[in-house]
């Protein structure tokens, strides 16, 4: 008997679960030897010194292959295995029997009584071992195919979506539930008819590609088809799957109201409610595509931003709903200046001028082109401002303003907020143009400024290295018993020279001074630290959120340097959690998801914080490795009194459940807004009415006060 086996083979083995054998013989010897051979092959063995025991461990337990002596005493191998395959019934485990007898009745019985192969003693364990995976990976390919068929089956009589049965041509054999599509579709997809004869010609390209990938086998790809008048009044979203015997099957669903409400979410989180152009952050999403196709050797970019600080002032004679008619005046004036100015200028432009409002009182321009140059733009600016700077009336009361504009090029710019933060200094502290003190161009002369953000960079640098920062923390409540159900970590900078700065301050200079990763690992390692030292005390074990910037999420070392830390100090991985936010997660860039993939798996939760202000996208959550949305304090803070929040948010929270997450809002301040987050069964709260965030000696009072309930 060979008992050698090769390093290859043992690693070739490794896996999450082993495969496990049973080694049914009556010589303990034997038994042994088979065992720690197989065993250094990476399978699980189980032993039976007769056929008796091995039936009996068949009724409690599975196995993926069976090893089988055919001369025992009691019930020879024969009759073990042929009782086997009854117990067994449809499932086709492998039995391989071994045995001396090498003539052709007995090879023949063992057929007759259900082995799936036999070997001659002495065993040759090389071929074994071979043989055995060969017909454990046959068995696997045999139950996935049975489940395919039935599942398709199933899926055929229960679908939610409505099902197209086509030849490999796309012509449309039958169709079963139907019903479900609006009529007008419902009657394009015929039996009998082509699939790609009725489609929209716009989307025939991406369904072809798809149907290509589903063919080949190479991917299941989604596609929406879109129909009506303007190309969107019905949305069907659908996919390509290969059934059996030759045949393609077309999933369809009716996602229109999936679509209008991905589209009201778009314009809450996108565009400014009182004009209805874009806001800030619709900017930011702009320029930083913008920005990237420049570093692709693509056009330049031109921001200019129009301030005025006297908006405030008319608030007292004319109200909210005057100041809104204020606001879409002034934004009447700016696009009919920036219209005017793109049909006119000879100035080609690559993509079309973009007007943002990024504050009550700011907002900007966004030009790309070849040519951008500073003549043009100031001719644009002056054309502004004389637009700007007549009187406005709005119900009777006149409402003079005093604007100042600055602008600034994307040459060395690295960031949309660089951008934007160019455009202010110009506005504070730039050098006139032409003599007009009211238009500013960025340039070196705002170098004060500029040493201004690197003493703060410095300072900064400093305090991270000998730990001055301090983390505080802020209670979640469950919304059901308004118990602790955990904490998130916030980071605090009170520097002896410059006293508070805001976490909107240096967060920012944190990610573009390549400070964040060490800040992170300030936080991190200080949050781990204070889990102990609440363990230590006797206080509840509720999880503690950490916010991970994508720079840090990025990085080779993250996950093994989490895992190590929370390993050293014997930390249940459930207690912590990670809140990202939904553009790292959409994009995945570079290692960002895969490093995400890798601590779910160990135990760590992912929450998705500000959910609703980046792509939103509700189609991939069920894709990505998160236990957590946390809806953004935007939309909490108006959910009381705008109905289309209040609509957003409890459809966010509705879509959550329906893919097993966990909902938090954030920004909780009144107790209106609590009783509609609990009315829309949302699951748990944060924010200043529940608990402020306070410093770890004073956290005591939330442990003293609720009773603990984990999320995990």
């Amino acid at each position: 008997m060979q008992t050698a086996i090769s390093s290859s083979d043992r690693l070739s083995s490794r896996g999450p679960e082993p495969s496990r054998l049973l080694v049914v013989d009556d010589d303990s010897a034997i038994r042994t030897v088979s065992r720690l051979a197989l065993e250094y092959s990476g399978f699980s063995v189980t032993e039976a010194c007769d056929g008796y025991t091995a039936l009996s461990w068949l009724k409690s337990h599975r196995f993926d292959a069976i090893l089988l002596d055919a001369r025992m005493p009691g019930i020879d191998g024969f009759e073990t295995c042929r009782q086997m395959r009854e117990r067994l019934g449809m499932d086709p485990v492998p039995i391989v029997i071994a045995t001396g007898l090498d003539d052709d009745v007995s090879i023949q019985t063992a057929f007759d009584c259900g082995a799936t192969d036999f070997a001659p003693k002495p065993l040759n364990w090389q071929i074994i071992i071979q043989r055995l995976r060969a017909l454990i990976r046959a068995r696997e390919a045999s139950i996935h195919l049975n489940g395919r068929s039935l599942q398709i089956s199933s899926m055929l009589k229960t679908s939610s979506e409505a099902v197209l049965t086509m030849d490999r041509n796309a012509v449309i054999q039958e169709r079963k539930h139907t019903e479900k599509l609006p009529e007008a579709v419902k009657e394009m997809f015929r039996p009998g008819c082509a699939f790609f004869d009725v489609l929209p010609v716009e989307c025939s390209g991406r369904v072809a590609k798809a149907w290509e990938n589903a063919v080949n086998g190479d991917s299941i790809d989604e596609f929406i088809l879109q129909f009506g008048a303007n190309g969107s009044d019905m949305n069907i979203q659908g996919r390509f799957i290969a059934g059996v015997e030759n045949e393609m099957l077309c999933l369809l669903q009716d996602q229109t109201e999936a679509f209008v409400t991905e589209r009201k979410m778009y314009e809450l989180a996108y565009v400014d409610q009182c004009t209805g152009i874009a806001n800030e952050k619709r900017l930011i999403s702009e320029l930083t595509l913008r920005l990237k196709q420049e570093r692709d050797n693509g056009p330049s970019t031109v921001l200019i931003r129009c301030a005025t600080s006297d908006f405030q002032e008319f608030e007292p004679r004319l109200g909210r709903s005057g100041l809104n008619k204020l606001a879409c005046t002034i934004v009447s004036r700016i696009n009919s200046r920036v219209t005017k100015f793109a049909k006119d200028t000879s100035l080609v432009l690559s993509e079309p001028p973009l007007v943002a409002r990024i504050s009550e009182s700011h907002y900007a321009i966004a030009l790309s082109g070849d040519g951008v140059r500073g003549d043009n733009i100031e001719e644009l600016a002056q054309s502004i401002l004389s637009v700007l700077t007549n009187c406005v009336e709005i119900d009777g009361f006149s409402c003079p303003m005093d604007w100042k504009i600055g602008i600034a090029t994307s040459t060395g710019t690295t960031s949309p907020d660089a951008l934007l933060s160019a455009t202010a200094y110009a506005i504070q502290s730039g050098l006139a143009v032409n003599g007009n003190d009211r238009i500013r161009f960025y340039n070196s002369g705002v170098q004060e400024n500029i040493g201004r953000a690197m003493e703060l960079e410095r300072l900064l640098r400093k305090d991270i290295a000998t730990g001055a920062l301090e983390v505080y923390y802020q209670p979640k409540f469950a919304l059901s018993d308004r118990s602790l159900i955990g904490m998130e970590a916030l980071v605090r900078w009170n520097n002896l020279e410059l006293g508070p700065v805001s976490p909107a301050r240096f967060i920012p200079l944190a990610e573009q001074t390549g400070l964040i990763i060490p800040l992170s690992h300030f936080v991190i390692e200080t949050v781990l630290d204070q889990i102990v030292c609440w363990r230590e005390e006797g206080s509840p074990a509720v999880p503690v959120s950490i916010n991970i910037s994508g720079h840090h999420l990025n990085s080779q070392t993250i996950v093994e340097e989490l895992m190590a830390g929370i390993e050293q100090r014997d930390i249940p991985c459930h207690l912590v959690e990670l809140e990202v936010t939904e553009s790292i997660m959409i994009e995945g860039a570079g290692r960002a998801l895969a490093n995400l993939h890798e601590l779910r798996e160990n135990g760590v939760r992912i929450s998705i914080d500000d959910f609703g202000t980046g792509y939103s996208s509700l189609s991939y959550l069920r894709e990505l490795p998160i236990d957590c949305l946390k809806i953004d304090r935007s939309f909490v803070n108006s959910i009381a009194n705008d109905p289309t929040a209040h609509a957003i948010a409890k459809a966010i929270i509705t879509v959550g459940h329906e893919v097993g997450l966990h909902v938090i809002a954030e920004g909780v301040e009144t107790p209106e807004q609590l009783t509609c987050l609990k009315d829309a069964q949302c699951d748990s709260v944060q924010g200043y009415l529940t608990g402020r965030p306070v410093d770890r000696d004073h956290f005591d009072i939330f442990f003293g006060g609720y009773v603990p309930r984990s999320t995990h």
